[in-house]
């Protein structure tokens, strides 16, 4: 098995200098933000970065580095480590699309990380491993990622049908955003294939497959380029499609965290990759019983937040060597 590194996006939503830059870039834009993307839960943060790395560092520890990719910030627990590399927005991004606040449009750009391995993990500062995982969890037995996603329908939905749902106003952007995808791939491939939606969690990739999918999909990075999310974006599911039905990687389905599937879970074991909860009860609950590999910690508001941070502390107690 080749390398493999964990890769994050992260940013600190409260500090006045990126609240100012980000008020000024967006005064000179006429864009209209997303419904989702008006108030600030997607820039907050209550450090669930620090548990999340020190869930792997607990949970994972034959990795290879971890990258954190920034604007021009560090977590202020954060000490200089040879496990930790810190890549900023302005040093993998283009001039003319720096800076972006959209973690959709970042992600294009994951493969201009210096150094990345050819395998590697990509997940957001509120995604975590719940137990202990080998490799093999992320890539299987011929070093291709593991592709995890979400059934959404049995059947095949026809083409004039999806594009037709992508001018419904009323829809939330997340779901456009993931429905342009399948739309674009189908089309790109001729083909149709179910349309799903990803698990929430994080997501194994190979190097060469993502650049491959960039350079047969050049219209996502002009479709990805605005600083603030609009809804009009592309999802990175169709990274996921591609490695699915084109790479043949592995894909497997996800159980949505239910009442019929926790009970089902008391009868036989369900292979759970991802729990995704906002509510730290709910999410306590769902994790003694599904017993999933990963967990997210979804939206958490300031209301929750006390309540998830003490259960983090609970569960990864231990400090990481690169905390201060």
């Amino acid at each position: 098995m080749l390398p493999i590194d964990f890769v994050y996006l992260w940013c600190d939503g409260s500090d006045p200098k990126f609240i100012n830059e980000k008020k000024a870039r967006l005064k000179i834009q006429t864009l209209q933000p997303s419904s989702d993307n008006i108030d600030e839960l997607r820039y907050s943060q209550f450090n669930e970065l620090k548990y999340s790395l020190r869930s792997i560092h607990t949970n994972a520890p034959w990795y290879r580095y971890i990258f954190i990719v920034t604007n021009n910030q560090r977590p202020a627990w954060l000490k200089n480590h040879d496990k930790i590399k810190i890549i900023d927005h302005k040093d993998i991004i283009p001039q003319e699309v720096y800076p972006t606040y959209s973690s959709i449009c970042i992600e294009m750009y994951l493969d201009k990380i210096p150094g990345l391995s050819e395998n590697f993990v990509y997940a957001n500062d509120d995604m975590l491993l719940n137990r202990k995982l080998e490799p093999q969890d992320f890539f299987s037995h011929d070093g291709k990622p593991i592709v995890w996603l979400h059934k959404v329908s049995q059947t095949l939905p026809r083409l004039i049908d999806v594009e037709h749902q992508l001018q419904d106003i009323q829809d939330t952007s997340w779901n456009q955003t993931v429905r342009r995808a399948w739309v674009l791939f189908c089309k790109k491939n001729n083909t149709l294939v179910p349309l799903e939606s990803p698990a929430h969690s994080m997501d194994a990739y190979n190097l060469s497959m993502f650049r491959s999918t960039i350079e047969k999909y050049p219209e996502i990075l002009q479709l990805n380029s605005s600083p603030i999310r609009t809804g009009h974006e592309v999802s990175r599911i169709l990274f996921s499609y591609e490695m699915a039905h084109v790479y043949k990687c592995e894909l497997r389905f996800n159980p949505k965290s239910n009442f019929t599937n926790r009970l089902l879970t008391h009868l036989f074991p369900l292979d759970t990759y991802a729990v995704v909860r906002s509510n730290p009860s709910k999410l306590e609950r769902d994790l003694k019983i599904m017993k999933p590999k990963t967990f997210c910690i979804n939206n958490l508001t300031e209301k929750d937040s006390a309540k998830a941070i003490a259960f983090l502390e609970k569960k990864f107690p231990h400090a990481a060597p690169w905390e201060v």
